[in-house]
């Protein structure tokens, strides 16, 4: 059997990087600054069509200190909206149900 030579492809040396920014570095649009910017917020909110609920959801969080119902520090303000906006949705078809002008309701 006869045996096969292996490609060996040399490393060259990297070179330094010149403009390198070594720092904290501010990712607005993945959700990960908590507390967020407020316009941040209201961009997220208007593209999922509540703008008028974006201050209430940044009230809300900023009473509760940014913190989940078990006490830990939210990580990630996206998740939470999305959550938020989910329940507030559901919220208003529980409450449209329950309105005496529904034919559900009855």
């Amino acid at each position: 059997m006869k045996r096969k030579a292996k490609r060996v492809i040399p490393k060259r040396p990297k070179a330094p990087q010149a403009n390198l920014k070594i720092g904290v570095q501010t990712v607005d649009g993945f959700g990960v600054n908590v507390p967020p910017d407020r316009f941040a917020v209201h961009i997220y909110f208007d593209q999922k069509d509540l703008a008028e609920y974006a201050d209430v959801f940044l009230a809300e969080q900023e009473l509760r200190q940014w913190q989940t119902g078990t006490g830990t520090p939210i990580r990630n303000w996206k998740v939470c909206a999305a959550d938020w906006i989910f329940d507030h949705r559901q919220r208003m078809k529980r409450k449209s149900r329950l309105s005496p002008y529904c034919s559900e309701s009855i």
